[in-house]
């Protein structure tokens, strides 16, 4: 299949070549990326100060790094990355996209709320289940686990079921 040369996203080489960059750079600086909770390093940071005793008397907490460790750093660097890719993106982005706004109308509000809201569940099972999503996935995967693998074979097909329960056939309609 011949590529788009007006498509305004990233050929499928120079992206497979920039994250293979960085993921080779996170594993040469800091070693395989164990998780990207990077609340939780800044919330062991605010409780060692108010209640160092509960810190060190939970085992999660101790291991855990601190605030100003790679965790927290990989963190903002994927908002900030995120910002400024959205930003410098060939075609404007739209706070609100086009397919939310045909099913739930243009208010930023909700499309933040409701991101907000899916972020903290993403991050709430991710939690619950002593890991976390990205950890498992591109760590994982790159290394070629069968637990990477198979985690990213069921985060897509999760994925696109919660995309049609979501959206249900908006976009769908012919033209």
């Amino acid at each position: 299949m011949k590529p788009d040369d007006n498509s305004p996203y990233w050929s499928v080489m120079p992206a497979a070549m920039a994250l293979a960059g960085i993921i080779v750079f996170i594993f040469a600086t800091f070693g395989p990326p164990a998780s990207s909770s990077g609340f939780i390093t800044l919330l062991k940071g605010v409780l060692a100060h108010l209640a160092p005793g509960y810190i060190a008397a939970r085992q999660h907490y101790l291991m855990m790094p601190g605030p100003g460790s790679w965790l927290m750093a990989f963190v903002l660097g994927m908002a900030i990355g995120g910002f400024i890719a959205g930003r410098t993106f060939a075609v404007p982005v739209r706070d609100v996209p086009e397919l939310w706004e045909k099913r739930f109308g243009k208010s930023r509000v909700k499309r933040f709320l409701a991101a907000f809201v899916g972020g903290f569940l993403i991050l709430f099972g991710a939690r619950l289940a002593g890991g976390c999503t990205l950890g498992l996935f591109i760590s994982g995967s790159t290394q070629l686990a069968i637990s990477g693998l198979y985690f990213g074979v069921v985060i897509f097909a999760v994925a696109m079921l919660t995309a049609r329960l979501v959206y249900g056939k908006t976009g769908k309609e012919k033209s």
